[in-house]
């Protein structure tokens, strides 16, 4: 990775951000970011204040007014329409979009959403069958979230007479399903400022065509409030991680607001069982909201949520809550319980410090939350991670990556060992016989290692990152070195001065010495605050284990420390780290109230001595002298050399 530049375009650009700043009454660096980004003074009120206006024609979709068109014929002959989602936020909120907006028109329609392990990911030949089994012939199927791969279901159902138009935002293969109509903005390069639509998103565009060829044909949608419908808009794209920018920037915006009128009754019971006390905001549907929709298809049946957002009943919306608030629990106990036995058959395996990535396989395993538990892996151990579950003869996984790597090419070199695979650079799914697991993991590791280099994985994890080299080609000693540089630079640019105070720095002159000591004294309100905002109820045990501060091991120089005990004025503290190395603390005052710190396997010759933060290293005044624990190496455990001065007498605390 090189250091990123600004390009500014223009030869009159000081000119240009001056006219800005006059304008508009822009602070310099506001207006310096509008002439780098080339947003030029007709677009800056725009982005500054979105309107409802700024979004565009759904007409510059092909072929979505002959799909609004289909939709306002089917409910004119009360053909019912079958609306095919997927499990995830994104494909549930979409449905539920597109249902609401068909049904106030007097439609009639059923929404599917295939069961996760069942069915399986998408459009298929199979969950056509099974949506038709359900519900019964239709006329129209709708497809959103999903089918722009799938052409054999797509011929399957105009085979039995059903029309099929297809919303979706993924990428296309290498045939396009030969759908009525296809709602996918990446198939089209003229709609390229669309292109980080969501699913949602895409259903929106559709519902949009429809209101609009209603009106203007006099069949109906007047009724129809398309802003009323931007909550779910709102929720699918924030929680599908799309780009906050263009349109999506103004549905978004716009979708919170409606979201925060609890306009319906499922999303009043959502926000209460997701305890979001204050003004809802992007980051509540990312960690709140999202992950209890998502919980019902990893878990449950993703139908429950569905049935939740189209409640019209208050008591109903409170029982689906409850149900998804269940499915939540599940998932994280289920994702705990398998993230620990994953860890401890890691750290079993003695080679995987030598090891280029991981695989961690248990039998019926969770199939749906595997994939989080690789994600966790993957940045707990910076290796590209594969997750299975076995179940008989077969082992299905998901897997992730490091940044850099591209995890899908990597099993393209193992295919043969494979039955199935697919994905995205940094996400996988695949599918292989469990006799051929041990094989797996040696192609993929031999493969690794030839698109990786051993900077990567250096055993850094749990350093702070000023200790961490850094792994760029450039002369920064460091890795946090190496972001500093470059955010410096970037200021720069801006014309901006900046006076840098560095954590590190200031943790290691002792300048927080003193809170640290209060947080400690007070860590079981501090406790009590935290476990107040979570969803799950604390372990028996829990509260006496919490500490708000880490130890830093003098020995691997780690923050995989455990404090075993605390004395009641917090002056003595003894811990375990995960490297076997076990000691204890004095936490002494010093008159000006700050701290000073010793370690009985400390080097009796430098007497160098940490007591840290979880936020980054503090390397305190030298205590006096003392003497290490019987039989410690004759290493100085601060500098991991040989000391001179270094003993290995008996042990004395002071």
């Amino acid at each position: 990775m090189g250091v990123k530049n600004w390009k500014l375009a223009g030869n009159n650009l000081e000119s240009q951000i001056e006219t800005v700043q006059r304008k508009f009454s822009l602070p310099r660096p506001i207006a310096v970011y509008f002439a780098a980004r080339g947003i030029g003074e007709d677009q800056i009120q725009n982005f500054l204040s979105p309107r409802l206006s700024q979004l565009s024609d759904p007409y510059r979709f092909p072929g979505i007014r002959e799909a609004s068109q289909r939709l306002w014929n089917a409910i004119a002959r009360r053909e019912p329409i079958l609306i095919h989602g997927d499990y995830d936020t994104d494909g549930i909120t979409a449905s539920a979009l597109l249902a609401l907006v068909l049904r106030q028109n007097g439609a009639i329609v059923h929404s599917f959403i295939p069961h996760r392990f069942d069915d399986g990911y998408g459009f298929t030949p199979e969950s056509l069958q099974k949506a038709l089994d359900t519900y019964g012939n239709c006329g129209v199927l709708v497809t959103v979230d999903c089918g722009i791969t799938s052409c054999d279901a797509v011929n399957d159902a105009i085979s039995r007479g059903i029309d099929v138009i297809v919303t979706d935002h993924h990428e296309a293969g290498a045939e396009l399903p030969k759908a009525l109509a296809v709602i996918n903005p990446k198939v089209y390069p003229e709609l390229e400022d669309l292109q980080v639509l969501s699913g949602a998103g895409a259903a929106f565009k559709l519902s949009h065509a429809f209101i609009k060829y209603g009106r203007e044909n006099n069949l109906g949608g007047f009724q129809t409030r398309l802003e009323e419908v931007l909550d779910y808009v709102a929720l699918g794209t924030v929680a599908d991680i799309v780009p906050l920018l263009g349109e999506n920037r103004i549905m978004v915006k716009f979708g919170i607001e409606t979201l925060r009128k609890q306009l319906r009754p499922g999303i009043r019971a959502l926000i209460e069982s997701s305890k979001i006390r204050s003004e809802l905001t992007p980051a509540d549907i990312t960690f709140r909201m999202a992950p209890r929709i998502n919980a019902a298809g990893r878990v449950g049946d993703a139908n429950v949520a569905l049935q939740l957002l189209e409640s019209e009943h208050i008591v109903e919306a409170y029982h689906f809550a409850s149900q998804l608030e269940s499915f939540n629990r599940i998932r994280q106990d289920k994702e705990q319980e398998i993230y620990q036995e994953a860890c401890e058959q890691i750290e079993r395996h003695l080679a995987w410090q030598s090891d280029y990535s991981l695989l961690v396989a248990g039998r019926d395993w969770h199939q749906g939350v595997i994939g989080i538990v690789a994600s966790r892996l993957a940045r707990d151990y910076n290796r590209p991670t594969i997750v299975l579950t076995i179940q008989g003869d077969v082992a299905y996984g998901s897997g992730r990556s490091v940044p850099s790597l591209n995890l899908v090419e990597v099993l393209s070199h193992t295919s043969g060992l494979l039955e199935r695979y697919g994905g995205h650079p940094m996400a996988v799914g695949i599918g292989l016989r469990t006799d051929r697991i041990a094989d797996f993991f040696e192609a993929m590791d031999r493969e690794v290692r030839k698109q990786i280099t051993s900077a990567d994985l250096e055993d850094c994890i749990g350093k702070p990152y000023v200790d961490v080299r850094n792994p760029f080609r450039t002369d920064a000693p460091t890795y946090a070195a190496y972001f500093e540089r470059e955010f410096q630079a970037s200021i720069e640019r801006f014309g901006i001065r900046m006076e840098y105070r560095h954590q590190a720095e200031l943790y290691r002159s002792g300048a927080y010495r003193k809170e640290i000591r209060t947080a400690l004294e007070k860590r079981h309100a501090i406790f009590d605050i935290l476990d107040s905002m979570r969803t799950q109820d604390a372990a028996e045990g829990e509260r006496e284990a919490y500490y708000p501060v880490s130890i830093y091991c003098p020995v691997c120089g780690k923050d995989s420390t455990r404090i075993l005990t605390l004395d009641d004025d917090c002056r003595m503290a003894t811990y375990s780290c995960a490297c076997a190395t076990t000691a204890a603390l004095t936490l002494t005052p010093t008159p000006t109230a700050s701290w000073a710190g010793r370690s009985t396997g400390q080097c009796a010759g430098c007497t160098r001595a940490w007591i840290l933060s979880r936020a980054e290293r503090i390397t305190l005044p030298p205590p006096a002298p003392i003497r290490p624990a019987a039989g410690f190496p004759s290493w100085c455990t601060a500098t991991k050399r040989r000391c001179s001065k270094a003993t290995s007498s008996s042990a004395s605390r002071g």
